[in-house]
């Protein structure tokens, strides 16, 4: 991503599609300077939408594509759209890296979330990054570690009560995504170093990952299959 300061004044929306990391004062403070600094009304505005997701789909993708390729209401103005979401689908991102390499002119996206944490190489190369309120919390992989360092046994009673824990919504299904997510990191990282780990491992955990941002996935199938084909890590 391309790292981009805090936004002063109109000259620093210059990018049509940015990635904002924070926490929950992330939009709220990101509101505020849209309304401040570039004198944007995020209120009963139709050239200004604001949606939130759990996954982000293709359908929910391409509705957005059809939206900003609509012309503004305001005669020459902009048009924003600030997008919340904890998860994209691989389709929906390979949708959003279409539209944002062609870019209707002053059309401008702005993702949150923990979306942004696990965005396709390609599609983050498109956005610019700037960081408002607080951190997310660190994802140090400190899960990853001790899962990989269990027995089967002892993983497949973790996947347990994530699950359970997900289905009795005490928890996300972002918790589950964020772990896979830092088991293919922790193993990729180990492979870079010692090169000892079959290609394969890691495009499965890669295609459980993919799988996971799907509304239908089974959180638990898919952890599962992580839990049975990880090397176990001393």
């Amino acid at each position: 991503m391309i790292q981009d300061s805090r936004f002063k004044n109109r000259e620093d929306f210059a990018h049509h599609a940015y990635a904002v990391e924070g926490g929950s004062e992330a939009r709220a403070k990101l509101f505020e300077m849209l309304e401040i600094s570039w004198e944007v009304v995020t209120k009963g505005n139709p050239d200004f939408l604001h949606r939130q997701f759990e996954t982000l789909g293709i359908d929910e993708a391409r509705n957005l594509k059809e939206l900003q390729e609509k012309k503004s209401f305001a005669s020459g103005g902009r048009k924003i759209f600030v997008i919340e979401a904890e998860a994209i689908t691989a389709p929906a991102q390979n949708s959003l890296l279409k539209m944002f390499e062609e870019p209707t002119p002053n059309t401008h996206f702005f993702l949150i979330g923990r979306c942004v944490k696990n965005l396709i190489p390609t599609l983050e190369s498109r956005l610019s990054k700037t960081g408002l309120g607080e951190a997310p919390p660190p994802q140090s992989g400190g899960g990853a570690k001790a899962f990989l360092a269990f027995t089967t046994t002892q993983r497949l009673a973790l996947v347990k009560k994530l699950a359970d824990d997900i289905k009795d919504e005490k928890k996300t299904k972002t918790e589950a995504f964020a772990l896979i997510h830092q088991i293919e990191d922790a193993l990729y990282q180990k492979s870079k170093k010692e090169g000892a780990l079959p290609p394969e491992i890691l495009r499965d955990i890669e295609l459980c990952r993919e799988y996971m941002s799907d509304p239908s996935a089974s959180v638990k199938m898919l952890l599962e299959y992580v839990a049975l084909v990880a090397p176990r890590r001393e």
